[in-house]
């Protein structure tokens, strides 16, 4: 068999069980090794022909591993009396000797969680990978900045069941935004910015504001960041005709910005004009100097131009939407899964920036500080461990493919979860 002198379901090596006396398929001796050419291995290639079977190696690898205990899904419950013997059979060879235990499979709807359809849309470039933040693959959700710590709250909210449970997307986001929100630093950040340029303030203005991380919580520290006469504010806070039920800037009408001490009033704006986009907003401070202004309804955040503070840092920044249109891709009219799948399931903002906060939280990492999400003895805490909640937009966690800032590369940032809406919020 291994010298490949049979082909392919010509022989099998069998485990000597209990072929007649069992009324359990899994005691009928089950193939052990078998010979198999459909696929070639990532380290042998086409040499090596001969592997083990999964009924085989589950309980051994298990043993191998010292693990106790060995969970299953329900459909593996008439393999547990197997898994059992195999190892009955080798006791004295082995220092473990671990117990398979069966649950419900839990699935999350707008997704596919099968191994063989995960391979499809990776094979078919649909995603990065196995770890594309838009999957539900643990290292996908690692990938995206879940921590440990709100998956485990998730799973303790539900329980464990021995039926198959269906949860709703919207279920697990919830759970993990009520974790980030105690737990991870708060930061201004623009996905798609707009240069405001104040113009009755000096050039070579600089105040230096000091912002908590955590506004409820003094322990998570502050930082300083710099106001300036140059700084960006997000495009979906400026509107070039003005409407009744926008409360943030418009031509003529003033905008408080999260901290500083007076708002800022439009006087002009310059357009693109192949595109047509807002390319640059001329506004003026309403200091103790002017007559009072209105007071704002709304307040924004910025990042200012200070090379001195090094800021703005530059980044991309990814959103992530459901991957498929429907909560059952499976159920699609064309019988493919594949045709479920959302073209707007990743945008993609490549001229992002952020405050200058971000290098501190980026060095104080891992977010939260929580012992039980602390990596084991001796290993570094992932990117995904630099977590934090966009101000107004969403909570973000470094991508691996991140680099340093200052080395040449974009900081990149991928969505964890959005905000919680408030349906009543002023717009």
């Amino acid at each position: 068999m291994r010298d490949g002198k049979f082909k392919p379901k010509e022989v099998f090596l069998r485990m000597k069980m209990n072929l007649l006396d069992s009324g359990n398929p899994y005691m009928w001796d089950m193939a052990a090794y078998r010979i198999t050419e459909s696929s070639h291995h990532h380290r042998t290639g086409d040499k090596w022909r001969i592997y083990p079977t999964y009924d085989f190696t589950h309980c051994l690898c298990d043993a191998f591993e010292e693990i106790t205990h060995s969970l299953c899904t329900v459909e593996f419950r008439t393999a547990r009396e197997s898994y059992d013997w195999l190892l009955s059979q080798l006791e004295d060879k082995l220092s473990a000797r671990p117990q398979q235990r069966e649950y419900g499979r839990l699935n999350v709807t707008g997704t596919v969680l099968s191994k063989r359809k995960i391979q499809k849309l990776v094979q078919d470039n649909h995603v990065r990978g196995w770890d594309d933040p838009r999957l539900y693959t643990l290292i996908a959700i690692r990938r995206r900045g879940v921590p440990p710590g709100a998956i485990r709250a998730f799973v303790a909210e539900l329980g464990v069941s021995d039926s198959l449970t269906i949860i709703q997307t919207v279920r697990f986001e919830t759970v993990v935004r009520k974790y980030l929100e105690k737990t991870v630093p708060r930061l201004m950040l623009i996905p798609d910015p707009i240069l405001v340029t104040i113009e009755n303030l000096p050039v070579d203005h600089c105040e230096e504001i000091s912002l908590d991380f955590m506004p409820r919580d003094a322990a998570m520290g502050s930082h300083v960041v710099p106001f300036t006469p140059k700084l960006y504010i997000d495009r979906s806070d400026f509107r070039e005709v003005d409407d009744l039920n926008f409360f943030r800037l418009a031509p003529g009408k003033t905008v408080g910005l999260l901290s500083v001490p007076h708002p800022i009033r439009c006087t002009s704006f310059e357009t693109d004009a192949a595109t047509g986009k807002v390319t640059a907003i001329k506004a003026h401070y309403c200091n103790e100097s002017d007559a009072p202004a209105p007071k704002p309804k709304a307040f924004i955040q910025w990042v200012a131009v200070s090379p001195k503070h090094n800021s703005p840092i530059p980044a991309e920044v990814r959103i992530f939407n459901r991957l498929f249109q429907s909560d059952n891709p499976d159920a699609h009219p064309s019988g493919d899964f594949l045709n479920d799948i959302n073209p707007e399931s990743e945008e993609v903002h490549r001229d992002a920036v952020i405050e200058c906060g971000f290098e501190e939280i980026r060095k104080r990492a891992p977010w939260p500080r929580d012992s039980k999400d602390m990596p084991s003895a001796g290993l570094h805490p992932g990117n995904w461990d630099v977590r934090f909640q966009g101000m107004r937009v969403a909570y973000f966690a470094l991508d691996t493919e991140s680099g340093e800032v200052g080395e040449g590369k974009k900081v990149i940032l991928n969505k964890i979860v959005s905000l919680k809406e408030d349906a009543g919020k002023a717009t």
